[in-house]
């Protein structure tokens, strides 16, 4: 993630999840690398995506109709970053690893879980996904009217996509969001309130559980999903 006050972000992400933090720059939990930390004066988390050529995924990303943020750049001797946006706008990141590999822990508390992209037109976020990583969409299960469909890469399910509509306020553009793994949703929203964030969604039920919509106090947002006992590892 990036944030302006790196020291505050240390405090509320510890204080919230129980984050450590490493001499690479990265949050941890329990001693593992979770997620990373750069000052700037946005406030935001976002995605980082495998690649192992990461000139050829720049090239990628504009003849499909996307833009190069931050071409790939060493991250000293850790790996290889470039910030993206794509054909509808929303922010990612790719990752070349080197000495670092990415995130060592995922679906367990205080942990990314999901990765979610919400657009306004799935039809072209789908075909930008697919030249650019090879990606193609699943229609999941859910609630009549609420479309919602899962990114998959060859067999494996890399994230969701949720069109913006009636679900989202006006005005909402093309955006990613980080999902965090927590044991009760309506505790976790509280300890946020606590910590100085804000919550923007309160806990609903979802498919998978329950899940709100959080911001931390510099504004940098994202999910905290509470898995219902089927889906949790």
């Amino acid at each position: 993630m990036t944030s302006p006050d790196p020291v505050a972000a240390r405090a509320f992400y510890g204080g919230l999840f129980g984050w450590g933090f490493n001499d690479d720059g990265h949050f941890t939990l329990n001693g593992r690398a979770v997620a990373g930390l750069r000052q700037s004066p946005e406030a935001a988390w976002l995605i980082s995506i495998s690649t192992d050529d990461p000139a050829g995924t720049a090239d990628a990303v504009v003849r499909a109709g996307g833009t190069v943020r931050l071409a790939p750049t060493s991250v000293r001797d850790l790996g290889t970053a470039g910030v993206f946006a794509d054909a509808g706008g929303a922010l990612f990141g790719t990752w070349l690893r080197s000495r670092f590999v990415g995130a060592q822990v995922s679906f367990e508390p205080g942990a990314i879980c999901w990765y979610e992209l919400a657009s306004h037109d799935p039809d072209k976020t789908n075909a930008f996904y697919k030249e650019v990583f090879g990606w193609h969409t699943v229609e999941a299960e859910s609630s009549p009217g609420d479309p919602y469909f899962e990114f998959h890469h060859h067999n494996d399910t890399v994230g969701g996509l949720v069109p913006i509509d009636h679900r989202f306020p006006d005005g909402v553009p093309d955006h990613w969001t980080a999902c965090f793994m927590v044991t009760d949703c309506v505790t976790a929203c509280e300890r946020v309130a606590e910590l100085g964030g804000t919550v923007a969604r309160a806990p609903q039920p979802v498919a998978a559980g329950y899940n709100a919509r959080v911001a931390d106090p510099t504004g940098a947002q994202f999910a905290l999903i509470e898995l219902a006992e089927e889906y949790a590892l």
